[in-house]
């Protein structure tokens, strides 16, 4: 260490001031892009025990926090210099979407220059600031500490969410500052992780069960809130003690277990016609932790009944501020509440046959695509290749989606898959900003926060291509962090080049080569192959898994360009009016 980053006489430098004050919160790893600007601060996290993941591109670094964070729920840090900031922002924005505690840290021009066109001046803070919880340049060395721990407070406690962390450079590099509060200065303990879960208020609750009492066809619709509330096992014991359907808005993970009898999957009139049936037949509405925004149609017609009873729980006002459509709103911790519905008795009177009815409907609309699965039609069709990459997987393993049509796909054949009754440890998408690219970094950063679980990417040739690409695989093997990636290769923008063939009966801009995507791939290091014909498909997809224990694997697979149920559902609601 140089004498500028060195302890010395009860002071320390900025950079080993933060890497302190990250692993007083209990961090232990770091996602980042190396930097002169940030030497200090990766010299500090050597000297506090914070592996540094050095990643090929800031984005990648990015998406890896962010899916660290939202399969952990737990705060993640990406670290970056002043043109990484730019770098990274697209995985911002992806984060407050979702609601990933992602704390994104970034060096700046020296504060001792500023509005004086220094190297790299932005003002950081404002560029994000409509896309985070919290944007704030430090203003001083010695609060590096302050605000890192305001940083996590807010990140963590609900509404979940990003936010963004400025240091001045010369602060990292020699702001010296002491460790010890001034004397009769009040401090605060840099350990504390509280988050905070309200309470609803009693009145409240007492409307609510009224409410609940007179339902007889009711659907839980569980928002992201659920899930990072850690209410997913008050969820799943509430809807199996009334049998009660539950549905999750079109996500970035599933809540609770795919084949558990309540579950109906998602929410949407293509990819799961079941859910037709809330507009159709749902009485009331129980909506925990969400939003009412574009992929739940703001909550209007058809998807929901004017005449159903809605009612919404969010952990803050604000968040309750964005569901004024709702018959009832209540405030409090998604968990909190659930909790206390379990300790009353009878507080749903729900029709006997209403689940049935729904898991009945759920199974009927996968029965066409069963036959398709099952066919040896060339080139491989993609929910054969969703189904099979499911059927591979254990109930300790994770599988993450990426893409346009592919991704669509995936919910056709993860409806069959959990008809079966088969278990998987998590499942993990882009969220409502449908950031696709997202899939290596996402794969790789499950791998690293679940090493004995087996990580499946499934992705699309265009999305595969999307920043940050390949560098997340690169990554994934520098770091002993294998994961085994399906390509679904058709040489197109399938998702986009299906709606303008029978929109405007040609194409532009929606052609891509064919690849070779395995010979890329297998001269980076990895196992690879490359699937022509249907009857490969299963046999390629197991070695991969066999080699995955040794190091990456990709299978790059021939399939046919065919468009999606959500596709063709976008093309009829184009075809109708300007919409999203």
């Amino acid at each position: 260490m140089g004498p500028d980053n060195k302890p010395l006489s009860g002071k320390i430098a900025g950079g080993h001031l933060l890497a302190k004050a990250m692993a007083d919160k209990g961090i232990t790893r770091i996602f980042s892009v190396c930097g002169g600007f940030i030497n200090p601060v990766y010299m500090g996290c050597m000297d506090y025990g914070i592996e540094v993941i050095g990643c090929r591109n800031e984005l990648e670094a990015g998406f890896m926090a962010a899916a660290t964070a939202r399969l952990t729920r737990e705060p993640a840090v990406c670290l970056a210099e002043p043109s990484g900031f730019t770098n990274y922002i697209s995985a911002v924005a992806e984060a407050f979407y979702v609601g990933d505690s992602v704390i994104f840290v970034s060096a700046s021009s020296n504060c001792n220059n500023f509005d004086n066109a220094g190297f790299k001046e932005m003002p950081q803070p404002e560029v994000v600031r409509c896309m985070s919880k919290y944007a704030i340049e430090v203003n001083d060395a010695s609060r590096i500490a302050w605000f890192f721990d305001k940083a996590y407070d807010i990140a963590i406690n609900q509404p979940t969410g990003p936010v963004q962390l400025t240091i001045p450079t010369n602060f990292l590099f020699s702001g010296r500052v002491s460790l010890e509060a001034a004397e009769n200065q009040r401090s605060f303990d840099p350990t504390r992780r509280k988050v905070h879960k309200p309470a609803p208020n009693p009145d409240d609750l007492e409307e609510l069960l009224g409410a609940l009492a007179a339902a007889k066809k009711p659907v839980i619709l569980a928002g992201p809130g659920t899930w990072y509330a850690h209410a997913e096992g008050q969820l799943e014991a509430l809807s199996s003690k009334y049998r009660i359907p539950v549905f999750v808005p079109v996500t970035h993970v599933k809540l609770y277990d795919m084949t558990h009898p309540t579950n109906m999957g998602i929410v949407d009139y293509h990819q799961n016609p079941c859910s037709r049936l809330i507009g159709e037949e749902a009485d009331l509405i129980l909506f925990l932790g969400g939003r009412l925004d574009f992929p739940l149609n703001f909550g209007e017609a058809p998807l929901f009944n004017p005449a159903s009873k809605m009612i919404a729980v969010n952990a803050t006002a604000r968040e309750l501020s964005n569901n004024m459509l709702v018959d009832m709103r209540i405030c409090s911790d998604v968990q909190v509440l659930l909790k206390a519905l379990l300790d009353r008795e009878d507080v749903f009177k729900v029709e006997p046959e209403w689940l049935g009815r729904i898991a009945k409907a759920r199974a009927q609309s996968s029965e066409p695509y069963r036959e398709v699965v099952n066919s040896g039609s060339e080139p491989v069709h993609p929910v054969r290749v969703c189904y099979a990459a499911l059927k591979s997987l254990g109930e300790d393993d994770i599988m993450v989606i990426d893409g346009g049509d592919i991704a669509c796909w995936f919910e056709t054949a993860l409806g069959m898959w959990a008809a079966e009754g088969h278990k998987i440890k998590g499942i993990l998408s882009p969220g409502p900003w449908e950031q696709m690219g997202t899939g290596p970094a996402y794969a790789t950063a499950a791998k690293m926060a679940f090493p004995k679980s087996r990580v499946v990417l499934v992705t699309g040739d265009g999305s595969l291509g999307l920043s940050p690409g390949l560098t997340p695989l690169e990554t994934s093997i520098d770091h002993d962090a294998p994961v085994t990636i399906l390509v679904a290769n058709n040489a197109q923008w399938g998702m986009i080049q299906e709606q303008q063939k029978e929109m405007w009966g040609r194409v532009c801009a929606t052609s891509l080569r064919e690849v070779n995507y395995a010979a890329i791939f297998e001269s980076g290091g990895a196992y690879a192959e490359r699937v022509d014909q249907a009857a490969e498909l299963e046999g390629a997809i197991r070695r991969a898994l066999e080699k995955n224990s040794e190091v990456s694997s990709l299978i790059d697979i021939q399939t046919q360009g065919v468009k999606s149920p959500l596709t063709q559902g976008m093309i009829e609601m184009r075809v109708k009016t300007a919409a999203e």
